[in-house]
């Protein structure tokens, strides 16, 4: 699994919202920081990888090179 597809996104987003209480508030800052580095749009971050029970979703760190 090298990119997390449209479903796993929606499944991982309900799954966290729900672990949280129900409601996740996220100021537009926050999200445009996530969207966007210095030089446009951010690519790659995401890992989808395949575990026994599930998947794992991690953030690579940005480098910058």
């Amino acid at each position: 699994m090298s990119e997390p597809s449209d479903a796993d996104l929606r499944a991982v987003l309900v799954a966290l919202v729900r672990r949280a209480g129900g409601t996740v508030d996220i100021p537009n800052t926050e999200l445009y920081d996530a969207m966007m580095t210095n030089h446009g749009m951010r690519a790659g971050q995401f890992v989808l990888e395949a575990v026994p029970d599930g998947i794992r979703l991690r953030i690579v760190p940005e480098t910058d090179g």
